[in-house]
């Protein structure tokens, strides 16, 4: 764009402006020369012969009524310098000059009258006598006393000629500008952008969680500066992350033992103790160390997955028969809440997986669902080929999720404005995907209900030797 905008003022000025900036031009030199001309006190007719051999122009110095005082052309100064000789009738006479007298060679412009009567009682006057289309004559006057009057003819040749050799010149460095212009610019672009992009990517791979890694330096002391800052910055996190997932875990760890005591003496209690009331307060305790138990237990498996302390087992699973058992599970509860199970599952589909953990992102799935569907909805569980992956979809016809919510429903104990649980199941659903490379994801509109889906990798369904 740049060089754009500067081959456009270079066209504008070398050819829509050129002749009126050339007219502009030749009007202020002559009357620059005019000006010398009348500075010149001692030296008056030096000064016109120069201007006139320098300027290859005509000036004349008249009086009122016309009469030549003194003339000079571009050739008057080189008879007077170096006194060449002009045969005629067999005597050396300069034309220019007469030895006689200052009356001098040169006769009057024809147009000079009409000179006289523009110039009138004016100081000055400049104007432009048009021939043809190719050529005009720039006129100058200017009065040097009462009774002298300084006339400068010059001409003005037309510029059609320079504007075509211009143009052919602004043609070649156009096409070299641009392609300058468009090279360099590619240049910078590249030499900018890449390091900015690479922290950008570098920098949301960090937003992920992945702190190992290493911004990169080389371009120019900012950019190295705000690498350097970013690789301090995520090793601090990453750290800060490594001290939360071990306290986290130690924190899960310790909180089992008394919870375990709690509900082991809670039902020693309840067995031990034969008025109704205290047995009722037994089975509270019972139930909400339960709870607690369930959370914990979460809380410590959620912490593993994400320090990487759990190890998968991957091995051939029928994904197919693993959701009819897992949908299975949820036959009784569905039952009493009035709720039906729609199962659309094709057989022998097999992918690789640990077949505990894609257990478990079906049960909290299929939990999920039934927590949200009311009395008399239905639940439907897929199970199909699409493009070479297996994909397993639960939808249910519950409240569904609205549009704001709907990127927080992964985050661990995220609650909805539709009161949904916040507990860590999606959370973990999320970390056991990933970890399979699964493609994942929730269709949901506020009041028709919600469809979670996930993709598996299909392999071979011959069974593994």
């Amino acid at each position: 764009m740049f060089a754009i905008v500067i081959l456009a003022l270079l066209w504008l000025m070398q050819t829509v402006f050129l002749g009126s900036f050339y007219d502009v031009m030749q009007k202020n030199h002559i009357k620059k020369i005019a000006d010398e001309i009348c500075n010149a006190h001692e030296n008056t007719e030096l000064a016109i012969d120069t201007a006139a051999a320098k300027n290859s122009i005509l000036i004349l110095v008249t009086d009122v009524d016309g009469n030549i005082i003194y003339s000079a052309d571009e050739y008057s100064l080189s008879y007077k310098e170096k006194n060449y000789a002009y045969a005629e009738h067999g005597e050396n006479k300069n034309p220019y000059r007469s030895e006689h007298s200052k009356q001098e060679y040169r006769r009057l412009p024809e147009h000079y009258d009409d000179f006289l009567e523009k110039l009138g009682d004016n100081k000055s006057i400049c104007y432009t006598i048009e021939h043809d289309s190719k050529s005009s004559t720039l006129i100058y006057g200017q009065r040097l006393s009462d009774n002298s009057i300084l006339y400068i003819n010059t001409s003005i040749n037309a510029i059609d000629s320079a504007v075509s050799i211009i143009r052919l010149q602004l043609c070649a460095v156009t096409v070299l500008a641009l392609l300058a212009g468009f090279l360099i610019a590619i240049f910078i672009s590249k030499r900018f952008s890449r390091p900015i992009s690479q922290l950008s990517e570098q920098s949301l791979k960090m937003a992920d969680g992945n702190f190992d890694i290493t911004f990169e330096q080389g371009f120019c002391a900012e950019t190295d500066k705000l690498a350097e800052s970013l690789t301090y910055a995520a090793n601090e996190i990453a750290e800060n992350d490594k001290l939360r997932r071990e306290l986290l875990a130690n924190v899960s760890h310790d909180l089992r033992t008394p919870l375990t005591m709690i509900k082991g003496y809670a039902e020693l209690i309840r067995d031990m103790d034969e008025e109704e009331n205290t047995g009722d307060d037994a089975e509270i305790i019972i139930r909400e160390a339960d709870r607690l138990s369930l959370l914990v237990n979460d809380i410590l498996y959620y912490s593993k997955l994400q320090s990487g302390a759990v190890k998968f087992e991957i091995e051939k699973t029928d994904i197919g028969f693993l959701a009819e058992a897992v949908a299975e599970q949820f036959s009784a509860i569905c039952k009493k809440n009035n709720i039906s199970i729609t199962k659309t599952i094709e057989t022998d589909r097999y992918v690789a997986s640990d077949k505990k953990r894609i257990q478990q992102v079906l049960y909290n799935l299929i939990s999920n669902a039934v927590a949200h569907t009311k009395k008399g909805g239905n639940i439907c569980i897929s199970v199909f080929e699409r493009n070479g992956n297996i994909r397993t979809e639960i939808k249910d016809t519950g409240n569904g999720i609205s549009p704001e919510d709907l990127p927080h429903i992964w985050d661990r104990y995220f609650t909805s404005k539709n009161g949904g649980t916040n507990g860590l199941g999606l959370a973990i659903v999320k970390e056991i995907l990933i970890a399979h490379d699964s493609h994942f994801g929730v269709e949901s509109k506020e009041g028709t209900g919600s469809t979670f889906w996930f993709e598996l990798k299909q392999i071979q369904k011959k069974p593994m030797q």
